[in-house]
């Protein structure tokens, strides 16, 4: 799962979400969605994304940055796993009619926001995922990071591929815009921001159990989003930031 933050600052020139105020007039959106779950983050993270660009428009006198968290639902998941048995055992009970049934409501809920699901291929724990998704943030910034974790996403609901393997790691970094060369690097290097991760992955789950959850955190108050909202829900979350910022 990754956990992501709206940063939203007064303009000088987006499967838990929070606010945050450690700078004067910052306030902060996170949301966090599991990529080891086919309870597919996609679609809270396009109505995320879809508010914000609504609010975007209206020229507010703020401005948002995403900003990702890492958290996942299943910390001891194996490294490697088939993604139509796991779901059939442990989602479905061997029951395959009900397993087909939930993957035809999801593709139907899916593909009016154009992802086309592929529920074949490998999922596994997504650890080094989220390692990546950190250093890429903190070494480029909040828009590589969004391309990065859209990527990841595609590759994974969309294209099957494993979504912490070190091939689809590599292919997402250089989609992201980082070199081939420093992908491989990043990548290969399994220790390279695994302590602070794991850091930070202790300290996000104690505060959440379940996602997503979305949280704003303005000058006056935390707003909080528990679970799949609607556009209009985080349009309302945003504008009561943005109001309250004046």
């Amino acid at each position: 799962m990754y956990e992501s933050q709206i940063e939203q600052n007064p303009p000088e020139s987006q499967n838990k979400s929070q606010l945050s105020q450690d700078v004067p007039g910052k306030e902060e959106v996170c949301t966090s969605s599991p990529v080891n779950s086919l309870h597919p983050p996609t679609k809270a993270a396009g109505r995320l994304e879809e508010a914000l660009a609504q609010v975007r428009a209206t020229s507010p006198p703020v401005t948002f940055t995403l900003h990702f968290e890492p958290f996942q639902l299943f910390p001891d998941f194996p490294d490697t796993a088939d993604k139509q048995e796991w779901y059939l055992h442990e989602k479905h009970f061997d029951n395959e009619a009900a397993q087909q049934a939930y993957q035809s409501h999801m593709t139907s809920l899916l593909e009016p926001h154009g992802v086309k699901l592929n529920f074949a291929g490998k999922m596994g724990n997504t650890l080094h995922a989220h390692r990546v998704i950190q250093q890429i943030q903190r070494e480029r910034g909040a828009d590589a990071a969004s391309r990065l974790v859209e990527g990841l996403y595609r590759r994974y609901f969309e294209q099957a591929k494993h979504p912490s393997g070190d091939e689809t790691l590599v292919e997402a970094c250089v989609e992201a815009g980082v070199g081939e060369d420093e992908a491989r690097k990043l990548v290969g290097d399994k220790e390279m921001g695994l302590r602070e991760v794991r850091a930070r992955l202790r300290e996000v789950t104690m505060d959440a159990d379940a996602v997503p959850v979305v949280s704003v955190e303005g000058k006056r108050r935390d707003i909080t989003l528990t679970g799949a909202k609607e556009v209009k829900d985080y349009i309302k979350a945003l504008e009561t930031v943005v109001k309250e910022s004046g």
